[in-house]
């Protein structure tokens, strides 16, 4: 029995470098994709956003162009909203909507609305701190501190890092969930 227990233990210990070596080659493939995303002189996406405000929630459709300075958003959807444009300066969770007034308000304590919610994901790419990358399948997911309260994860193609989703959970909830779709970075 001892040497049953004594070899168990020895073949967990001899598994552990396994697990670092595997650990530090996702941290290390993330940390390519934070590098393209801080080099890039752009990036562009279109995102299906959804927020959750408790009771209720909203749908959006938005493309992203980010040109190394501030991310400009278009909206696509709702129709009523479609071709309203948003600002960011990097760095800044401030937007402006070109003299527009939008009914979505902030979906946590942090001030994260809808729109905000892209320049955010790409500010934390760019340089919020990483808890865990992990693998799913063959893709990529990645934790992100995004505020005091607030975490992102965010999935990555295997294959190509490009993201693919992301979820902003706030005081443990998730308030907001992004598809993301046509990647390009330059």
């Amino acid at each position: 029995m001892r040497r049953a227990i004594a070899c168990a233990l020895m073949m967990t210990l001899l598994a552990l470098p396994g697990c670092g070596a595997r650990e530090a080659r996702l941290e290390e493939q993330f940390d390519a994709l934070r590098r393209a995303v801080t080099e890039a002189e752009s990036i562009q996406f279109r995102a299906a956003v959804s927020a959750d405000y408790g009771e209720t929630a909203a749908e959006y459709t938005m493309n992203a162009a980010y040109d190394g300075q501030q991310t400009c958003i278009e909206l696509i959807t709702p129709e009523l909203l479609k071709g309203v444009k948003a600002i960011a300066l990097r760095g800044e969770t401030r937007v402006s909507y070109d003299g527009v007034i939008l009914g979505a308000g902030p979906v946590d304590g942090e001030g994260l609305t809808p729109v905000s919610a892209l320049p955010v994901m790409l500010d934390a790419l760019a340089s919020a701190y990483v808890e865990l990358v992990w693998q799913e399948g063959d893709d990529l997911a990645a934790r992100l501190y995004v505020g005091e309260n607030s975490v992102l994860t965010l999935w990555m193609d295997g294959t190509s890092l490009a993201p693919t989703a992301a979820e902003v959970a706030s005081g443990g909830r998730t308030v907001v969930t992004v598809r993301i779709e046509g990647w390009e970075i330059t």
